[in-house]
């Protein structure tokens, strides 16, 4: 498995025997946008500037109607990852994720489209850029980290071929890089200036970048990489669209082992919609110990919280 790229498998025992590791789409959907991710991609790194089009359309459309009829979206991204296969799966996350957000803001079915094909679209500037820099496992130079940051407009000016492909979802291409205090790229705008799918964009590919292993790094456990997203609300991020953005968040995603402030070791069980923070556990061990099999909703005990993320 390690020969694949995949460092974490979910393995049952007595205590996770009926936890349910639940994803926001079916999972032959997730495998479909991936192919076909992965097909576009490939067709233009060996020079085609054709896309097949009515493929994408089909998978995005099918998120986009998984997660419209699924009234308890919950984000639950650390599923089976491959380092290898990052880019494919990293573009169909942020779809999801985009979508998802656009559905809390009350956009119509056609906005979650367009958001959706953005956000599947997003790094489509990456597939020209050498594949030595995008994979180097070492920090990178300025002058490789200068050509990295040519890719929105690398894949907005690859996109304006494509007659069937919205505005709106060219600009999620072109500004996903783009900080509401300027910092960003390609054009360092502010705040407004940058289109509210960009600004969604934005959270939904540095939350599932930190979520995942790269060849430089480890991925981040869920709340890390919220509690990133929280401490940079307002430099990096909107604040009005992270506050829609975290209560869909697991920020402890079901089947994760825990240690809580009472001592107590515990599997995550199940979730609160809209307290991410809350769970409900099945604890395993006293703080002596001593063995054990309750259950324990961490909504009903707020004097209880979790102090570390063993798995």
């Amino acid at each position: 498995m390690l020969e694949l790229g995949v460092k974490h498998l979910y393995i049952e025992d007595r205590y996770s025997y009926d936890i349910e590791i639940n994803d926001a789409i079916k999972d032959s959907t997730r495998r479909t946008g991936k192919k076909i991710v992965t097909n576009t991609f490939d067709r233009i790194k060996n020079g085609f500037i054709d896309l097949n089009t009515k493929d994408l359309k089909n998978v995005v459309e099918d998120i986009t109607d998984e997660l419209v009829l699924n009234e308890d979206v919950l984000l639950n991204l650390v599923s089976l990852k491959s380092t290898s296969d990052y880019t494919y799966e990293h573009s169909v996350n942020v779809s999801v994720v985009c979508i998802a957000l656009g559905k809390m803001l009350g956009y119509s079915k056609s906005e979650l489209y367009k958001l959706g094909m953005g956000g599947m679209l997003h790094d489509i500037g990456k597939t020209l850029i050498p594949e030595e820099i995008l994979n180097k496992p070492a920090k990178l130079t300025d002058h490789e980290f200068e050509i990295i940051k040519n890719h929105p407009e690398l894949g907005f000016n690859y996109l304006q071929q494509i007659e069937s492909i919205s505005p709106l979802s060219r600009i999620v291409v072109y500004s996903h890089h783009e900080r509401v205090d300027g910092s960003g790229y390609p054009r360092g705008l502010k705040g407004d200036e940058i289109h509210e799918f960009a600004r969604v964009a934005a959270i939904a590919d540095v939350f599932d970048a930190l979520t995942s292993d790269r060849v430089y790094r480890d991925r981040w456990p869920t709340y890390k990489a919220a509690e990133y997203i929280m401490n940079h609300t307002e430099q990096l991020f909107d604040y009005q669209l992270v506050k829609k953005f975290l209560p869909q968040v697991s920020f402890y995603p079901n089947g994760s082992e825990v240690i809580l402030s009472s001592g107590h070791r515990a599997v995550v069980r199940t979730q609160n919609v809209g307290f991410p923070t809350r769970p409900v556990l099945r604890l395993i061990e006293d703080d002596e110990g001593n063995e054990l099999d309750k259950e324990l909703d961490l909504l009903k005990h707020m004097n209880i919280v979790i102090t570390k993320v063993i798995v």
